[in-house]
């Protein structure tokens, strides 16, 4: 009778054990789901985070892309223009200017016709007969300068052209008159001092004539 009772306190135990573990198993289950559920969601809210980040960066990339393309195609448009300007020059005599010896210029303005026309101070004074001598020149290879010449009196200008020759050095012409000029310095009256009059005409004084500065353009 005693090992009856024994018995079954002893399976009373057991299935008191057994039911305990089966309630602890169930909520450490219960437990591991939930912190799944959490972490799934972790992670898939993650995930779409960093897809929209990648997805904005992907669409700047492109933007950028595109801006380089047509920075770059604007470049070599740019680029192919003045390869064609080069080739334009070199085709032409001004690729080619040199600084000529005096016999050339002599030649050259004896030869250009500048000088026959008439002066006129609102529609084509110095300045006009001085850029057509240069750009004549330099059409035929001859490198020219713009000299402008200040005075001191009056502050005002006065344009010639001049050529650096390889035998005599810098040479200054009269553009309006093709007459040469000479001891070209500041303190000289231009007129008087300067200028080298042709069929022997002698200019008067001009008390505004006196040179302050003389600057040379290439």
């Amino acid at each position: 009778m005693v090992v009856k009772i024994t018995i079954i306190i002893v399976v009373g135990m057991i299935c008191c054990i057994v039911g305990s573990a089966g309630a602890t198993v169930y909520v450490m289950h219960s437990v591991k789901q939930s912190e799944l559920g959490e972490l799934a969601n972790y992670y898939q809210t993650r995930t779409i985070n960093l897809t929209v980040y990648f997805q904005n960066e992907i669409y700047t990339l492109q933007d950028n892309l595109s801006d380089l393309e047509e920075e770059a195609y604007n470049l070599n448009l740019g680029l192919q223009e003045k390869i064609s300007e080069l080739e334009s020059l070199k085709s032409g005599d001004k690729y080619y200017m040199h600084d000529p010896i005096y016999t050339e210029v002599a030649g050259f303005i004896a030869s250009d016709k500048t000088d026959e026309i008439s002066y006129d101070f609102e529609n084509f004074d110095c300045q006009d007969f001085s850029k057509a001598v240069n750009d004549n020149a330099e059409n035929k290879g001859i490198r020219c300068a713009i000299v402008v010449i200040y005075f001191e009196e009056t502050n005002t200008g006065h344009m010639i052209i001049g050529f650096n020759t390889t035998d005599q050095g810098m040479v200054y012409v009269e553009p309006q008159s093709d007459e040469w000029v000479e001891n070209l310095t500041a303190g000289n009256e231009y007129w008087t001092d300067c200028i080298v009059p042709k069929g022997g005409y002698t200019y008067s004084d001009d008390p505004n004539d006196t040179i302050k500065e003389i600057i040379v353009f290439w």
